[in-house]
């Protein structure tokens, strides 16, 4: 086992406080107008984020190399924007450097000792950097009639986000609870993913009809963010009726996402079969979420399901995944406890020579809003899980969550990861570790607190703790415990 130095957390800490002194006298504002008249205003944004990171992936009787590391990594993005009642343009860079990242890669069936392997996986040395143009999209507001509109171009698209509220509440279920499941900016990651395409929509009373056709561009591990994935094909079509307008403090929403990769890449984990055609995957599915206030809080609950058909390679492909969530938001108490339960279920391949895959498969997610420890994600999955919230004070939110993981299926794999990343080479983009015929993956205690200094500056620090189970286990030996630890500091105008 090899300990590095942390020198990255004192580089944490002298950048967050120097950023805390820069912007502790600036007025809270979006964006900053350059240019404003009554025809058009000229705005530009940015943020800063450094992030500091410590992961013990799984000690195992035996030292595993660079198992226990730290490394770091900063971000900066700047936006500049031009909005006229016909048209706006946007254009947002992006530089990433990183540091410190794991200089051994271990072969399967370990597989890559944590996230820093994996980063250094892509990269192939123990740092990185990366300077691109991350979004450079038009947006048309009105197009032919009211309420329909369009984006074409470079851009971030998170499924299930399609349409927002002034309901914070709502939002917040939406964006953490509900959005990214199936296709996302990964914007978690030190590299994100963007979308080149087209969007458009169309927003009538009480319902909302949204629909996409794009290529992903690498990102997330890969440093070489920039690039186009054209291999890729991506379409989707989602119909929502809006909160309220409906049925009392209700939103429903169904979506279809077609599924098109020809990259053929060789070691795809799972059933074999691919060297034979792409993967074709039709996936259809649905979310419902409510809210309720009474006088002492609020209640809610949400339901979301997907069915999967189509092809895997030279094998049909038919998969499923549901999730049914539930929680109570003391309001009038004090810290405004949010105590929140749910259970998740994805299908695995109960057997791998049968001729068909029936692996859940998570198309471009953003799987940490799942998996805060992201050392698994929601393919071959069960994961009950609950969940508190609190606000000690109004600039702070703790968020504490428990889950009990294991696999559906185990004959299948304990995957992880979040879609593809490179558009050839050897890297799929999900990584499947044996099972060894067991099914008990884990349970996970993690603490999340966060501040906000101000909307300008904010602090966030993770801490998450696995208690292996059999699976992980019988791959690393030992006990199977593992930490991840990271401290993050956020500027943005």
């Amino acid at each position: 086992m090899k300990h590095r130095s942390y020198s990255g957390y004192i580089m944490s800490g002298v950048l967050f406080f120097g950023m805390m002194i820069g912007f502790a006298s600036l007025e809270a504002k979006a964006e900053i107008d350059v240019v404003k008249s009554k025809e058009f205003r000229f705005s530009i944004s940015g943020e800063i984020a450094a992030r500091n990171t410590y992961e013990n992936w799984f000690e195992a009787q035996a030292p595993l190399a660079d198992n226990s590391y730290d490394y770091f990594f900063t971000r900066t993005r700047l936006k500049a924007s031009l909005h006229h009642s016909l048209v706006g343009a946007h254009i947002q860079l992006q530089d990433v450097h990183m540091w410190n990242l794991p200089e051994t890669i271990t072969p399967g069936p370990q597989g890559p000792l944590g996230i820093g392997a994996i980063y250094n996986l892509h990269r192939g040395n123990d740092s990185a950097d990366s300077l691109i143009v991350r979004q450079a999209y038009l947006d048309f507001p009105r197009l032919f009639l009211d309420g329909f509109s369009a984006r074409i171009g470079r851009f971030d698209y998170a499924e299930g986000q399609e349409v927002m509220y002034e309901n914070q509440k709502v939002n917040w279920l939406k964006t953490m609870r509900i959005s990214d499941r199936l296709i996302g900016p990964f914007d978690w990651s030190s590299f994100n993913r963007s979308f080149d395409g087209v969007q458009a929509a169309y927003s009538g009373p009480g319902f909302s009809l949204n629909t996409t056709f794009a290529h992903p561009t690498q990102g997330g591990f890969e440093n070489d963010a920039h690039r186009t994935i054209p291999e890729i094909d991506l379409a989707t079509l989602t119909a929502t009726a809006k909160y309220g307008e409906w049925i009392r403090n209700t939103e429903g929403r169904l979506f279809y996402y077609y599924y098109n990769d020809s990259r053929n890449i060789a070691n795809t984990p799972g059933q074999s079969g691919l060297e034979d055609g792409n993967i074709r995957i039709n996936t259809f599915g649905t979310h419902w979420l409510r809210t309720e206030a009474t006088k002492t809080g609020v209640f809610d609950m949400l339901f979301w399901g997907a069915l999967q058909d189509g092809e895997w390679g030279a094998v049909e492909h038919k998969a499923w995944a549901a999730a049914a969530e539930a929680g109570f938001q003391f309001s009038n108490a004090n810290w405004k406890p949010w105590i929140r339960g749910g259970y998740f279920v994805s299908s695995g391949d109960s057997d791998p020579a049968d001729g068909k895959h029936e692996t859940f498969y998570q198309l471009l997610p953003t799987a940490r809003k799942y998996a805060l420890f992201p050392f698994y994600n929601l393919m071959n999955n069960e994961d009950l899980f609950f969940q508190v919230i609190l606000k000690p004070a109004e600039a702070l939110t703790v968020r504490a969550d428990f889950h009990s993981l294991g696999l559906h299926e185990r004959n299948d794999l304990w995957y992880a990861g979040a879609g593809p990343t490179q558009r050839s080479g050897t890297i799929f983009g999900y990584i499947g570790r044996p099972s060894n015929n067991f099914d008990d993956l884990a349970r996970v205690i993690e603490v999340a607190p966060a501040y906000n200094f101000s909307k300008y500056l904010a602090a966030n620090l993770y801490y998450g703790h696995v208690f292996g189970g059999d699976v992980i286990k019988s791959i690393y030996g030992g006990d199977g415990s593992g930490d991840f630890l990271y401290v993050e500091v956020k500027a943005q105008f």
